[in-house]
């Protein structure tokens, strides 16, 4: 028994010395193209063996240490990889291969944010047309949609976005031909 608990220790130990170096799938033991229940699953199954609650009874602190480290990144991986916005945003990250950029952290998700919101607009009224421009080309009031987008224009005049809505919305007006 005192054997397992040294083999035990050890292997967390080493897992601390590693633990800046593992992406999110490593540690939690998945494949990148898991499902939401695999990652799940196997969130479970690294949270049981590595709650700090479960080694209370240790009197050493490093060790305790490094098992509060594990299960803080075992949550922050599980966390970022169940939502997909997050999770698309992290692969983006692991594809370009930054280095030191193996956490979603809350930087991450404020240049997630920014990108989102430039995508829509950068003030409030040109996302709110941008909005109203969308609900209209749904609709099919493409003429609508084309005034909604130029006036959105008129409070964001360098948004290539909206320079583009409008010419869709304008390109999909159908001219009547009829003969009166």
């Amino acid at each position: 028994m005192a054997d397992a608990n040294a083999q035990f220790i050890e292997r967390i130990m080493a897992w601390g010395d590693v633990l800046d170096q593992l992406d999110y799938y490593q540690l939690l033991q998945v494949d990148p193209k898991a499902s939401l229940g695999q990652i799940r699953k196997a969130y479970h199954a690294q949270t049981r063996l590595f709650h700090p609650d479960r080694y209370f009874h240790l009197t050493d602190e490093k060790i305790k240490h490094v098992i509060y480290r594990i299960s803080k990144r075992v949550t922050e991986a599980y966390v970022c990889l169940r939502n997909p916005a997050q999770r698309g945003h992290y692969d983006v990250q692991l594809a370009q291969n930054e280095r030191g950029k193996l956490r979603f952290t809350e930087e991450s998700a404020q240049d997630q944010k920014k990108e989102k919101l430039e995508q829509t607009g950068k003030t409030e009224k040109g996302r709110q047309l941008h909005r109203q421009g969308m609900a209209e080309m749904k609709r099919k009031a493409f003429e609508a949609a084309e005034r909604t987008f130029k006036m959105a224009m008129a409070y964001e005049p360098d948004n290539d976005l909206f320079k583009k809505l409008a010419e869709d919305a304008s390109h999909s007006i159908k001219t009547n031909y009829v003969v009166k």
